[in-house]
């Protein structure tokens, strides 16, 4: 909750005794700066920062889905630096769920906080991409039905599981209905840029109360992020797959018309110079494929990449640089590597490996190191 800030917050555990809460390395007044003197003592060419800032979802059906600030403890406990997100105070915010009797998450980042930090980095020279994730807080014991036709929701998913009610495959799914596209506008909600305005610490939101929608999650951190001064680079959007890949009845993809319009309203928001993005899955980046049994092939966020608020394709992807493994100290790395540390084969695996030169088909070909070329099948090109 206080994790980005450069001021030093306290909380008085008992009358005559406080204790630091964002300060437990002893090189700097806080955690987040002793990080990134850190960060820069060892990448000293380092120009750019991706800054992750987290909201929580409560529901993989997206129609019942509400993206919220939580805290660990919303108790009225005596803080240095009130906590204050979206102009909600600490004991106004829901709390994230207990596992093994401890939070399953840590509180998202006070409003002053995000400031704090995006200043502190460009202060230094560095860029700084503000990164508006959703975690999903969806406890072990729920009962809630699940889209995929399980008996209550996975515990803790992915984001990119939230999806209509039903889901895509199940009997009786939304997608390709009228309901897809009323359950996104739920999902969605209602917020305006009007809605929003920099306050003390804080951006108010003079919206309906009960909207915790996605447009007010991105809306929200656009005009923190010109709050704090301006940022490099901000993302519309993250992994979300689940919802962009939904049709309604006309076979059009309502959620990537929201992203669109979302687009539109935070290039209105952001200085002209911010770079805008949506994150993309690297499973959703190049088209819909769904697994219907229609054989349909979409290239569903086209309209998202060629939007003029857009400046790039966004993918968040996690390519592995090599492919070592404990048995290669003896000998045998198909790569040449004699260490997983060298310099030479890492840079080489930037470049090729894995994904780009070749792929394993399964994971028993992994297990034997069986590699195959990547073809297309249909038209015989590599």
């Amino acid at each position: 909750e206080y994790g980005l800030g450069t001021t030093l917050v306290t909380k008085t555990v008992r009358e005559g005794e406080t204790i630091a809460v964002n300060r437990n390395a002893l090189t700097a007044p806080t955690d987040f700066l002793a990080s990134v003197d850190e960060l820069q003592a060892v990448f000293p060419q380092l120009e750019h920062v991706a800054l992750v800032v987290t909201w929580f979802g409560n529901d993989l059906r997206c129609g019942q889905c509400s993206i919220r600030p939580c805290v660990v403890d919303n108790e009225p406990i005596a803080y240095s630096d009130p906590w204050m997100v979206s102009g909600i105070a600490r004991h106004d915010a829901p709390e994230v769920s207990r596992f093994g009797g401890s939070a399953a998450y840590g509180g998202s980042p006070s409003d002053k906080t995000v400031v704090e930090a995006i200043t502190e980095l460009r202060s230094r020279g560095i860029k700084v991409t503000l990164y508006p994730l959703i975690m999903m807080d969806v406890p072990a014991d729920n009962v809630l039905p699940d889209p995929y036709g399980g008996t209550g929701q996975p515990p803790y998913p992915w984001r990119g599981r939230v999806t209509a009610f039903p889901a895509t495959g199940q009997p009786g799914t939304a997608d390709k209905t009228t309901a897809a596209r009323t359950q996104i506008e739920a999902f969605c909600g209602s917020a305006v840029p009007a809605d929003f305005a920099p306050a003390e610490n804080t951006v108010s939101f003079g919206g309906a109360a009960s909207d915790w929608g996605y447009r007010r999650f991105i809306l929200h951190f656009a005009t923190l992020a010109e709050m704090a001064g301006g940022v490099d680079a901000f993302l519309v959007g993250a992994e979300l797959r689940g919802v962009t890949g939904l049709r309604d009845n006309t076979g059009a993809f309502p959620f990537v018309e929201a992203l669109c319009d979302l687009a539109a309203e935070v290039r209105n928001i952001l200085r002209p110079s911010t770079k805008i993005t949506y994150a993309a899955d690297w499973s959703e980046y190049f088209g819909h494929q769904p697994t219907d049994g229609s054989g349909d092939v979409c290239y569903h966020l086209d309209a998202l990449w060629g939007h003029p608020a857009i400046d790039a394709v966004g993918i968040d992807n996690y390519m592995p640089l090599s492919d070592w493994r404990d048995a290669d100290y003896q000998g045998g790395n198909p790569d040449g590597f004699q260490t997983p540390y060298e310099r030479a084969g890492l840079e080489a695996g930037i470049a090729g490996g894995e994904g780009y030169d070749w792929h394993y088909p399964s994971m028993s070909d992994r297990l034997t190191r069986n590699r195959a070329p990547i073809t297309d099948g249909t038209h015989g090109k590599p």
